[in-house]
């Protein structure tokens, strides 16, 4: 059996949790049993992973530049689709560009990840237009493959998908330590935030409630993940007196190793998501998980997450310092969070994937 991987997420993400699920689904899959169409990318985890591809201006940035890459990438893949041998099509992204050039009876099988843009896209034209293609999508494949329960549902509310043709695979977690050094990144004690900082991820919230702490807390920040704050989050900091207690790091892997490990606690305010890969990656390096009561986080994290309502900005604050103040909480939330990880592995992952697959052929 082979599996065709296109090229699609590789060629938009350089970073992005979609991209590493499906880099890491592929690591712990036979080689003999998968083909990947990517072949033009800058693309952090395939390049890790050692799969070769070109690099695309890897050093610059540019309006259209992951378009680019991406059309390219599309015409290879249909190309590569229709000259090598495979069994099962998995897209990594747009399943519904490919059903036209994919044969009726060669089995596709999708991956729903969230509705996000369905709960918080602004522009109704392209939501609408959105909707339409993974109505398509999820008509179109043989199987559906939902990250979480909720998840689940909520395509099967959003979208009409057929329940019969879904099946829940949990993420895994690589469980290696990656720390190589001992060096703090950040000396002062610090709570932890991981990724973006749009609208559903709750950041004004979040640093509204980090304010409220901060006051008791002086010797205490805040450590941000991703690309530098922009002119609007900068003033919002700034109102709050926070400039000088935040900080923002691109940080590589092993870096976010070692930010997890030494972070008075990882903090997740967000109000929606598929799966939340941080939440996992956090428990890794003993990182006590304070995170919202919404959304698939009770799933994923059970009894390992202290939780909060993300729209009441008190109560984060109480459970931010629930953790700072009690030492039990704290020791609790790590000891519980090593027995949640068992539940959670790349290799379960991947068997569960193949199942999937020989089933549809």
């Amino acid at each position: 059996m082979k599996v065709f991987y296109d090229h699609m997420v590789f060629a938009r993400q350089q970073y992005g949790g979609i991209s590493k699920y499906f880099c890491e689904l592929i690591k712990a899959i036979p080689r003999d049993n998968w083909y990947l169409s990517s072949f033009i990318s800058n693309n952090q985890y395939l390049e890790e992973f050692g799969h070769n591809q070109l690099k695309f201006f890897p050093n610059s940035k540019f309006k259209g530049k992951e378009r680019i890459q991406a059309e390219l990438g599309f015409l290879y893949s249909i190309y590569k689709l229709h000259t090598t041998k495979w069994d099962v099509f998995h897209p990594t992204l747009h399943p519904s560009m490919y059903t036209h050039y994919i044969p009726k009876n060669k089995p596709m099988v999708i991956t729903a990840h969230d509705v996000l843009y369905y709960l918080f896209h602004n522009n109704n034209s392209k939501r609408e237009m959105l909707i339409d293609i993974d109505i398509k999508s999820c008509q179109r494949a043989n199987k559906i493959i939902a990250i979480s329960e909720n998840t689940k549902n909520d395509y099967i509310e959003y979208f009409g998908a057929d329940e019969k043709k879904i099946e829940v695979i949990h993420h895994g977690i690589n469980k290696t330590k990656q720390i190589t050094y001992n060096q703090r990144i950040e000396e002062q004690p610090y709570i932890l935030y991981v990724g973006l900082r749009s609208d559903y991820k709750n950041f004004s919230r979040f640093i509204q409630a980090f304010s409220i702490i901060s006051k008791k807390y002086n010797d205490l920040k805040l450590v941000c993940t991703g690309y530098p704050f922009s002119s609007s989050e900068i003033k919002e900091l700034s109102s709050l007196g926070l400039v000088d207690k935040t900080k923002v790091i691109l940080a590589t892997e092993q870096e976010m190793a070692q930010l997890y490990h030494d972070a008075e606690m990882f903090v997740f305010p967000s109000l929606y998501e598929g799966f939340g890969m941080p939440i996992l990656e956090a428990m890794v390096y003993d990182c006590p998980v304070v995170l919202s009561n919404t959304s698939c986080f009770p799933e994923i994290a059970q009894n390992a997450g202290l939780y909060f309502n993300p729209f009441n900005i008190e109560d984060m604050a109480n459970k931010i310092e629930n953790i700072l103040l009690n030492y039990e909480v704290k020791q609790r939330l790590i000891d519980s969070g090593k027995e949640r990880l068992t539940h959670f592995s790349w290799e379960k992952c991947a068997k569960e994937h193949l199942n999937v697959y020989k089933s549809v052929i």
